[in-house]
């Protein structure tokens, strides 16, 4: 068998690696470094293999075609490993050939083939989203509760959620502090007549703060009944996130923390990861989660339609519980759950909106809540003195594109894409 070292390859992760699996083997000199202990091939073949998979899948060529798109088995593994020798590349390609599990009376075909050519894999590291599609289908056509599938399902998606850090090196998951200037939470509701504004102004706390436990509905992040303070960061979002229509008057307020909280923020998603060397141990788990969480970011950003049935929110709704209830996060020599979940608003496309959740929504001061308050130790939010304040909708901005049809009638359809505006 042959035998390589760390100084076979070039990347600086898999010699890593290397030489954390080297010491199990015997004092055997590397095929090619002599004066350094050797690895069986196979060994590297292992940590190679998942990484390989997940980066790369078959080139679609044609033999007609006058360019061929990818690279051999051989190339693309002397791009992956930045191996030093061909005779190094060519064993790791036949252990990888001899350890491919397929079974071809099932239709199942080789992956490594020598002949093939490889490209890099845009579909890769989408197990979690099959693994979201199992757990919505259980959740909303199966049991639904007490579900120890689901719930093992969810482990195994929001593992390692406490890594993930975007390009810029900031966490996805981090405390919002009192007194932090950047955190201003605002909160509205519609009120048309007199009274309704009166009763605002002469108890912010428990008329803009949650509802009492009989009038909580049912949000995309919370069921009915459930103690949840959804808010925006600033007072367009806030507005937008109503959808009232012209004429009518809303009310608001800004809140701040007088207690520090756990957010999980889904806007980190939005752009990339932090880079990492693909040979890193936890990579994989990484780009898996990082890739499930801007699909997952989406859909709790879907704005909740008035046709929209209770049931379409109940797989959300269960992970909210699951992050606020049962993920644990270690911060120091604690172990926390997140108290709140950040995510961008579906009417604004810049603005960011909050879910507070538990103990943590209670606003002090609030009626509302004042048997919920008894329970805990101190309450998350309070009104801002001197920040209520009215605002009537003068205007209402709609975006109008092109709609499908498969018999179209021109003149029904309004294909002008632009911005129309009511004032």
């Amino acid at each position: 068998m042959t035998l390589v070292c760390p100084e076979c390859f070039g990347d600086p992760d898999l010699q890593r690696r290397i030489k954390e699996v080297r010491p199990k083997f015997p004092n055997e000199p590397c095929n090619f470094h002599l004066s350094k202990k050797g690895v069986p091939i196979s060994e590297i073949a292992k940590i190679v293999d998942p990484v390989f998979r997940n980066q790369y899948t078959f080139a679609n060529n044609h033999f007609l075609d006058d360019e061929f798109m990818g690279d051999t088995l051989s190339g693309t593994l002397y791009d992956l490993t930045e191996a030093d020798d061909d005779r190094v590349v060519t064993a790791l390609a036949e252990a990888l050939i001899a350890s491919d599990e397929y079974w071809p009376p099932d239709g199942e075909d080789a992956f490594y083939i020598f002949e093939r050519s490889y490209v890099e894999n845009d579909s890769g590291y989408e197990e979690h989203s099959h693994t979201w599609r199992h757990f919505r289908s259980e959740i909303l056509h199966g049991q639904r509760f007490f579900n120890q599938g689901a719930l093992g399902r969810l482990r195994e998606i929001f593992d390692g959620l406490h890594i993930l850090r975007d390009d810029t090196n900031s966490p996805a998951i981090y405390m919002l502090e009192p007194g932090d200037q950047a955190v201003q939470i605002y909160r509205a509701r519609k009120a048309n007549t007199i009274r309704e504004r009166e009763s605002i102004v002469q108890d912010p706390a428990s008329q803009l703060g949650p509802p009492p436990k009989k009038l909580r509905r049912a949000g995309r992040m919370n069921p009915s009944g459930v103690l949840a303070f959804y808010g925006a960061f600033d007072l367009r979002t806030c507005v937008a996130e109503l959808r009232p229509a012209v004429g009518e008057t809303v009310i608001l307020a800004k809140f701040e923390l007088i207690r520090p909280i756990l957010v999980l923020d889904t806007t980190k998603f939005t752009g990339r990861p932090k880079a990492i060397n693909i040979f890193t141990p936890t990579y994989a788990t990484r780009m898996r989660l990082w890739k499930f969480m801007t699909t997952f970011m989406n859909e709790i950003a879907r704005p909740c339609l008035p046709d929209d049935e209770h049931l379409d929110y109940v797989p959300t709704q269960v992970v909210s519980e699951y992050l606020t209830h049962l993920h644990k996060v270690k911060r120091g020599d604690k172990q926390m759950t997140i108290d709140a979940i950040i995510y961008g608003s579906a009417q604004n496309g810049k603005g960011k909106n909050i879910a507070i959740f538990g103990d943590a929504a209670v606003v002090e001061g609030s009626k509302s809540n004042f048997n919920y308050i008894n329970s805990i130790e101190k309450p998350a939010l309070k009104v801002v003195e001197g920040s209520l304040a009215s605002h009537e909708v003068s205007g209402v901005r709609h975006v109008t594109y092109e709609v499908y049809t498969s018999n179209p009638e021109p003149e029904a359809l309004n294909k002008d894409n632009n911005d129309i505006s009511f004032f």
